[in-house]
């Protein structure tokens, strides 16, 4: 029988002017399980480059489980300035109510983070497992690879009803991404394998660089594609696509297709052939219909 979940509850008292950025790679729910009020009051984080505790700036309430799993940390108010929260977390759940900023749930490995508002750049980077769940837009390089690393995202599910930034799942290797609105350019550059799914508009030179396989589904409008991204027909009524999106649906919850986005048909592209890559772009032909005409340009 699964225990009932234990929430810790943080309540900001940061100006919100504060424009110096706050360090809570130490919080998460496997660095909280367990812990007193009092010892997770002094948590060290990082205020531009001063040592602080997370009670100076943070009320603290409410009660930890000893298993990450069975705990969750609530963040009740807007914290744009605080960076790295539940970075490499395995189990759990982070809940904030408000805009988040920088590095939210970067390598985390597993757990459930839910923003009820806007996240900032790198969210999710280099994540390998769990779930990320955004109501508002995200920044650039969600999900992606930090600069210098080969491998972005590598397991696990984001899914946002806003929009995404530049070089959404950039590097990507596994996992899957749905984006509710639109996409700013380089979706899915240099992505190896793994799915990413557009409603709103995929932006300008999506899958470049894709090095491996991939898919890309754009169901919405998309931006012409790249030269190196060659046409390879319409396809209908794809099992596979069927059975992913049915998987989607199962694994993430708010996420569902009607019935002619997983019939089709779709106009499939395949590339990056100036990177050697077997990726595919899938574009939703009943809004992309004048694809072929324009001719696939790069935007």
């Amino acid at each position: 029988m699964k225990m009932p979940a234990s929430k810790l509850v943080l309540t900001p008292s940061i100006d919100p002017t504060e424009k110096i950025p706050f360090d809570l790679k130490l919080v998460s729910p496997d660095k909280v399980a367990g812990k007193t009020l009092d010892k997770i009051k002094k948590i060290i984080i990082w205020h531009g480059n001063q040592r602080t505790t997370l009670g100076k700036f943070f009320e603290v309430t409410g009660k930890t489980d000893k298993a990450p799993e069975n705990t969750v940390i609530e963040v009740i108010g807007a914290i744009p300035q605080v960076r790295h929260l539940g970075q490499d977390m395995t189990a759990g759940t982070i809940l904030i109510k408000g805009n988040v900023g920088m590095h939210l749930g970067a390598r985390m490995k597993g757990g459930t983070i839910e923003v009820k508002g806007n996240a900032d750049h790198w969210l999710g980077a280099e994540m390998s497992g769990g779930t990320i769940r955004v109501t508002g837009n995200v920044g650039d390089k969600a999900a992606s690879s930090y600069l210098g690393s080969k491998y972005g995202m590598n397991g696990g599910n984001l899914y946002v009803k806003g929009n995404a930034g530049h070089e959404l799942g950039m590097g990507m290797r596994r996992g899957i991404i749905v984006i509710d609105g639109s996409t700013a350019s380089y979706t899915g550059t240099r992505m190896l394998a793994g799915t990413i799914i557009v409603r709103g508009e995929l932006g300008d030179r999506a899958g470049a660089a894709m090095g491996y396989k991939g898919t890309i589904i754009a169901l919405g409008k998309a931006r012409p594609p790249m030269p190196t991204h060659l046409f390879n027909g319409e396809y209908s009524d794809m099992i596979f696509l069927r059975l992913l999106m049915d998987a989607i649906e199962a694994e993430i919850p708010g996420v569902t297709f009607t019935e002619k986005e997983r019939v089709g048909p779709y106009l499939r592209f395949t590339g990056d052939f100036g990177s050697g890559g077997r990726g595919e772009l899938l574009l939703f032909k009943a809004t992309n219909s004048d694809v072929l005409k324009v001719g696939n340009n790069g935007g």
